[in-house]
């Protein structure tokens, strides 16, 4: 009876024992913070302001939650509508490169949200409105000759505007600019009607420099030519034939008797 006791307070005991690792693992006291994300401590709630590097935590997960945000480079590309200062229509396709800084994630977690909150409203709208407000800056002439100025113009504007919100812009890329559909085919007439003026340029000049050439050829041959050349020239053409008949008057051409 006395065995049988004991053995009914081990069974207890293990299960009692088995109950708490199976609620323990159940409210998982663990986590894993993967290479190139960041880990911030949230208790009861509140953003402790803890930051969690990468590896493998244990912690109170009835009281407490670890968010994890990815620090790594990332690309996003967006097309946003804007007008130039003369009221043409632009559309712009950019690309920026960046990352969220590693030392103010429990900071982004408190004041904006969790990793994809930081795009939709923070990335996302701020480029918007720094693209439009560089292209706006230009007319359509300088949109179309002075790109590197105006991405770099862009680059500036937003990396001010994203580091207050614990963003650091890397790079920014304009991947394609348009403009309306009667201006693109306006801008086509213009370069072929250009085109068409420098070949009949170029044409002209060939004629200018044909005829130049003609004419120093034929004032060089002026020059050169003499009565004794011309009587050469005629001889080496000439077969030898004598004319059947000539009149008293006719000599016998280029040939002086003396």
């Amino acid at each position: 009876m006395e065995n049988n006791g004991k053995l009914i307070t081990i069974i207890i005991g293990a299960s009692i024992g088995v109950f708490l690792i199976l609620l323990l693992l159940v409210s998982g006291p663990f986590a894993f913070i993967q290479p190139g994300f960041r880990g911030v401590e949230v208790n009861q709630g509140r953003v402790t302001g803890t930051i969690y590097p990468e590896g493998w935590y244990f912690y109170n997960s009835i009281t407490k939650d670890i968010v994890s945000f990815d620090t790594r480079t990332h690309t996003d590309e967006a097309d946003a509508a804007a007008a130039s200062n003369d009221q043409q229509d632009v559309k712009v396709k950019v690309a920026i490169t960046y990352r969220l800084n590693d030392a103010k994630v429990a900071e982004v977690l408190r004041t904006i949200g969790k990793g994809e909150d930081v795009k939709t409203k923070i990335i996302d709208p701020q480029t918007q409105e720094t693209v439009k407000a560089a292209v706006a800056k230009h007319n359509i002439q300088e949109i179309l000759n002075k790109r590197v100025e105006i991405k770099q113009q862009i680059f500036e504007d937003l990396f001010g505007r994203l580091d207050k919100y614990g963003v650091v812009l890397q790079e920014v890329a304009l991947k394609d600019i348009r403009f309306s559909e009667e201006f693109e085919k306006s801008i086509e007439h213009k370069v072929i009607a250009e085109q068409q003026k420098q070949q009949a340029q170029f044409e002209a000049d060939a004629v200018v420099i044909r005829a130049e050439a003609k004419a120093k050829e034929q004032e060089l041959l002026k020059q050169t030519l003499t009565a004794e050349l011309l009587q050469r020239l005629a001889l080496e053409k000439w077969s030898g034939v004598l004319p059947v008949y000539w009149g008293s008057n006719n000599p016998l051409p280029f040939i002086n008797v003396k």
